[in-house]
């Protein structure tokens, strides 16, 4: 019996483990690909805990910090736009605002992404006539050659359906639910 309390005593003594903790090190030497598109490792599983979102937030700009000379364009403005979200979804307007836009890649001008960027931060600027705006010219860009190929690829890869234009449902989701938070706002509940 006494060593029964013993026990117990013991285990509602432990320290409950941080679900926020994080190998620093291995995580700022994955490669660009294994950090931001693995969706099990990397920075994503931080950000799916609410709790760890500042967390994750955080290590995308060390990330972005370590590899500054080393990433893509590309990577580069992805890192930007994903740490943009998370703040986002933090209720951190501001900074989101200027990372999401940091995240328009001025080389990919016909992929509609500009017209998403600018629905999203419209949203987050509570300017329901700007996001509907870019949700039109979005919904009129035309697909890319090559997007039957590539939405095909992408499926095949990570078993998810690429619809053209991407993002839209995303920014339909912003316009049904404009007077909520972005983090419900930008949720599938949200969407069509």
């Amino acid at each position: 019996m006494l060593l029964a309390a013993i026990a117990a005593v013991l285990l509602q003594s432990a320290p409950t483990p941080d679900p926020c903790a994080y190998n620093r090190e291995a995580m700022l030497a994955l490669s660009p690909q294994a950090f931001d598109q693995d969706m099990d490792g990397g920075w994503r599983p931080l950000a799916a805990l609410k709790e760890c979102r500042e967390t994750a937030a955080d290590l995308l700009a060390a990330y972005r910090e370590a590899h500054w000379g080393d990433l893509t364009q590309s990577e580069l403005h992805t890192n930007y736009w994903h740490e943009g979200q998370v703040r986002a979804s933090l209720g951190q307007t501001r900074p989101a605002v200027r990372l999401l836009m940091a995240g328009v890649n001025p080389a990919f001008q016909t992929d509609g992404f500009h017209d998403y960027a600018l629905g999203t931060v419209a949203f987050l600027n509570r300017d329901r006539a700007g996001l509907e705006a870019a949700r039109a010219r979005l919904a009129a860009t035309p697909p890319p050659p090559d997007f039957e190929v590539s939405a095909r690829a992408f499926g095949e890869k990570y078993g998810l359906t690429l619809k053209w234009p991407m993002n839209l449902d995303v920014l339909d989701g912003l316009i049904a639910c404009f007077d909520k938070p972005y983090e419900e706002a930008y949720s599938r509940d949200c969407r069509p």
